[in-house]
């Protein structure tokens, strides 16, 4: 695994927090001071999930994601991807593969 820099801490304020990584989209979830990068691909048919009224919702299929754990609603053993995130000295780095 390698620690991808998001960026400074005080930059995400609010939870959560689109990201761009690699070209790829993520959402930054905060949680206290606990942080987590969710995968935003849907992994029923790869569709790209977005946030609607606190939740994440696949627009394809409706499968709908708990926003800080990533488990899916309608198929409990899905789940969106989920990547630790570090602070360090202030900024935040996720621990992708």
């Amino acid at each position: 695994m390698a620690n991808i820099l998001l960026g400074p801490r005080d930059q995400f304020t609010a939870s959560p927090t689109e990201v761009k990584v690699g070209g790829k989209v993520y959402f930054l979830i905060q949680e206290e001071d606990q942080y987590t990068l969710l995968s935003a691909r849907c992994p029923h048919a790869g569709f790209t999930v977005e946030i609607e009224d606190d939740e994440l919702v696949c627009p394809l299929h409706g499968w709908t994601f708990e926003l800080h754990s990533g488990r899916c609603h309608n198929v409990p053993s899905a789940r969106l991807q989920a990547y630790p995130v570090l602070e360090i000295n202030g900024q935040l780095y996720a621990e992708l593969d």
